[in-house]
Formats: C-alpha cells, structure tokens, sequence
C-alpha cells in the first residue's frame, strides 16, 4: 500500500460515522440495483457499479479524487432525496397517485428515507472536505 491508501484508510478508521454512512448508501443502493436488475432494468445496477468502481480506482490513486468521487457522491445521493421528497410532496398534497407501487415510494416510510438519505448526502458532502483534506 502506498502512502495515500493509508491515509484514506486511518481517515476512514478515524471517522467512523462518516464511513458508516458512506457503506451505508452504497450498500442500500448496490441492493436496490440488484432487485432491479432481477426484473430486468440493468440501469441502476451500472449507475452504482460505476460510482463503486471510480471510489476503488480513487482509493488506489489520490486522496484528491477519493474524496471528490465522495462529493460527487453526495451530491448524486442530494438530488436522489430531493426529487423523491418534491414527488411524495406533490403526491400527498396535489394529485395523489393511486398506484400502490408508487403509493408505497412515495408515503411515509418513503419519506422518512428520504429525509434520512438527505441528511446522509448532507453529512458525506459536508465533510468529505473537512476529512480528506491535506
């Protein structure tokens, strides 16, 4: 390993809220793209897959780039809860949809999630800066 992997690494170590909220989203999204591959849409499963494989080839190179792909990231993850909160805002409040797919996304708990991954892609883009900085 060379220098910048063990900086990455005792950063990560050092801040474990920050890499359990970065596993987290990963994970739940690398799930989420598995399901959707099994019904057939591959298109989720490539979005998450790329932002796994730039994250692996960050750690191998830069912190820089680490840490902006975790920017990038949180960013991805922002617009993601924005749009699903503007949507379930709009359900419950203009024109509910009856679907009950959609019913479901766009209730409570798909609220409630979305605030918590708000929350998230706050947290991973505010201080993917403070953590990976040289």
């Amino acid at each position: 390993m060379n220098s910048s992997q063990l900086d990455i690494l005792s950063m990560l170590r050092k801040h474990m809220v920050f890499t359990s909220i970065l596993c987290l989203t990963l994970c739940f999204f690398l799930a989420k793209g598995f399901r959707y591959f099994l019904i057939g849409s591959y298109v989720p499963l490539v979005c998450i897959s790329t932002i796994v494989i730039l994250l692996a080839f960050g750690f191998l190179n830069s912190m820089n780039f680490f840490r902006k792909i975790i920017r990038i990231w949180g960013s991805l993850l922002l617009l993601w809860s924005a749009v699903r909160l503007l949507f379930s805002f709009i359900n419950q409040f203009v024109k509910p949809i009856p679907e009950s797919h959609v019913s479901e996304q766009l209730g409570i708990s798909g609220t409630m999630l979305s605030v918590l991954f708000l929350a998230g892609a706050i947290y991973l883009f505010w201080y993917s800066g403070r953590i990976f900085k040289k």
